[in-house]
């Protein structure tokens, strides 16, 4: 099954009902495709993560988990860290313009969704072209699809493809100059630039 649906007013691939609740009254998807962030972009520090709903009991399982996985995070860094330095040199840095730019917010939106979700560590979404926006979500298996958000056109300027020989990337570029990397078949990222054109 391809993860990119070619442009169709009418179409019956399995994304695209999903997404019917959560489309507003005339809104038409021209198609559907699988984004995933580029492993170059770091892990959302805590402050810029939108806040979560747990409580009690379940709020302190989750401060624990997130202190074992910063301790983690950190050794992983200091065993791997050469060879992320070495990539970033390379292949350039995952996020440019920071946390608080239009590229930053997209990467929290895709990896932790919205306030009062429940907590969650993305790197993929599906996103749904429609005739006003790209609608963001992440799909539940058994429970369809959790809408994270969603983009104007506007925002994303352009598409650049640097896919081929080893690369898989892909750069947004957004309309206050941030950027934020992908990862993508040389086919999805085709794709992407045509949708966004």
């Amino acid at each position: 099954m391809s993860r990119y649906t070619e442009p169709r007013p009418l179409g019956g691939d399995s994304y695209r009902p999903l997404f019917a609740p959560h489309l507003q009254p005339g809104e038409r998807i021209h198609a559907v495709a699988e984004v995933r962030l580029s492993d170059l972009i770091r892990r959302v520090p805590r402050k810029y993560r939108p806040g979560d709903a747990t409580t009690g009991a379940m709020a302190a399982v989750a401060a624990l988990s997130e202190l074992v996985a910063a301790v983690a995070e950190l050794l992983i860094e200091a065993v791997f860290g050469l060879v992320r330095v070495i990539r970033r040199i390379a292949r350039g840095r995952g996020l440019q313009g920071g946390w608080e730019s239009q590229a930053g917010r997209f990467v929290v939106m895709v990896r932790h969704g919205y306030r009062g979700a429940r907590p969650m560590d993305n790197d993929r979404v599906f996103a749904a072209f429609t005739d006003r926006r790209i609608l963001l979500a992440d799909h539940l298996v058994g429970a369809g699809l959790r809408p994270l958000g969603d983009l104007p056109y506007g925002r994303i300027r352009r598409v650049e493809d640097r896919t081929g020989g080893i690369s898989d990337r892909v750069d947004l570029h957004f309309a206050d100059g941030s950027l934020a990397a992908l990862s993508q078949t040389p086919d999805e990222a085709r794709a992407l630039v045509a949708l966004i054109r």
